[in-house]
């Protein structure tokens, strides 16, 4: 009998949620067959079967979201009873069970670096070995990094951490319960200098809260919907932001695509779009607005020394947005961002980006401006400090040398971190953006990309 359990998808993640069953209890499952899909706070992804045989039962429903290394489901292998339940695993919160040794994403044979066991009844752990001189063998909590990061953004000391009641397994703290914390702290304080009977509760007054009536539709926000929530209403409590918006010519773009697009995608196999073009010039203004690419903690800034950029891609069955990340972009060329683009746009459609692609971002790029907006005011991406947005390109009649010309303009929009730039370092930035754009050259030697 092969235990399967919730894949450890990220360093810092210690968490995720089923979304859908694609096997059934009783059905037949080939080995690396994708068996269920999972979301996290940072991927969807199809996980495969670990094993072939039948699977015996499901252990963890839809919708329902267990710890790295929890038992989801069991797969009956040739010879053995589908009926059979694996041994239960001993409860402890003080004894921490033996890591089993486990294959690297580089060196299993599983598509994708998945892992997997083929001892039965088996599970495997992927916890960490901790290294001397860790908080392990000092005998104090050990905390996950999304923990300690949540934790330090907030101002919350290792001791508080140490105090908290986890909701984990084993008693675990989770970034959950670093959020409840908060969220209970902040409520006592708006209670001890407000004598409202509203802020006393720390819930909102009754006026300001929607009463469903009789007609109205019910829709739970799914999964996706629910992290995209809690991860903007942090950062809007974590950052002050603010909004630089400037225009751009994209004429000299627009030529570009035109007469250079057909060659630039049978040399290079992507095409030659907006967004890559955009993408080149933001990332090369960021290697002269390095505190833009950067992270506020606590009083300093930390500077990035390379840029990995942030792509928000939409899902098509769900709406939903996505942000693969381009990983050293301030070294590759216009086909490199063309190529880097569309296979980040590719996978995250078909589910099938990993853990990596999804982590590490410095600064994002949104485009609300495919589906006809003009511009907008992003949220920013923890712990990032700037977001740009594009509008759509439209023409519009703008001044040129004193005449009324028609042009292909462009709204950009830079949210920023208010702590790590002022106003004047935001519209420098555009400046510097829009002109690379419009400095642009209006075709292209194909022949040397």
């Amino acid at each position: 009998m092969t235990r399967v359990v919730m894949p450890q998808m990220g360093e810092s993640i210690a968490e995720g949620t089923i979304v859908k069953w694609l096997k059934q209890a009783g059905e037949a499952v080939a080995r690396d067959e994708p068996l269920f899909e999972i979301t996290t706070d940072k991927v969807d992804t199809e996980v495969p079967a670990p094993a072939a045989g039948t699977l015996s039962e499901i252990l963890v429903k839809e919708g329902e979201t267990v710890d790295i290394g929890t038992a989801v489901a069991t797969i009956a292998e040739a010879g053995e009873p589908a009926s059979s339940k694996p041994e239960p695993p001993v409860a402890s919160s003080t004894i921490e069970p033996a890591p089993a040794t486990v294959p690297t994403p580089e060196t299993s044979d599983a598509p994708g670096g998945h892992f997997r066991t083929n001892q039965p009844t088996k599970t495997v752990s992927f916890r960490r070995e901790a290294k001397a001189g860790t908080a392990a063998e000092s005998g104090s909590p050990r905390f996950s990094p999304a923990v300690r990061a949540a934790a330090r953004q907030a101002g919350v000391s290792l001791e508080t951490l140490a105090g908290l009641t986890g909701s984990g397994r084993g008693g675990r703290v989770t970034k959950r319960d670093v959020e409840r914390h908060l969220a209970a702290r902040d409520a006592g304080a708006a209670s001890a200098t407000s004598t409202s009977p509203a802020a006393d509760s720390g819930t909102p007054p009754a006026a300001y809260l929607y009463q469903p009536k009789s007609g109205d539709e019910r829709v739970e926000l799914s999964t996706v919907r629910k992290r995209i929530a809690d991860h903007m209403t942090w950062s809007t409590r974590i950052s002050p932001h603010a909004t630089a918006i400037a225009e751009c010519d994209m004429s000299n773009a627009a030529a570009l695509v035109e007469t250079a697009g057909a060659r630039f995608e049978a040399s290079v196999g992507a095409p030659l779009t907006y967004t890559a073009l955009v993408a080149q010039a933001t990332v090369k203004a960021l290697g002269e607005f390095r505190t833009l690419n950067a992270s506020v903690i606590g009083d300093e800034l930390i500077l990035k020394p390379a840029v990995h950029l942030g792509v928000a891609v939409a899902l098509p069955d769900s709406g939903d947005l996505i942000v693969p990340v381009i990983k050293e972009a301030d070294g590759l060329s216009l086909a490199g961002f063309a190529k880097a683009i569309k296979d980040l746009a590719v996978r995250a459609r078909a589910r099938r980006l990993t853990p990596d692609d999804v982590q590490g971002g410095t600064f994002t790029l949104t485009n609300p401006g495919i589906f006809g907006g003009l511009t907008g005011t992003p949220i920013l991406n923890q712990p990032e400090v700037g977001i740009l947005g594009l509008g759509a390109v439209t023409k519009r009649p703008v001044v040129v040398d004193d005449a009324i010309a028609i042009r292909p303009i462009m709204l950009m929009s830079l949210t920023f971190d208010h702590r790590a730039a002022d106003g004047m370092v935001a519209f420098q930035y555009l400046a510097r953006v829009r002109e690379q754009l419009e400095a642009l050259p209006t075709d292209l030697d194909t022949s040397k990309i």
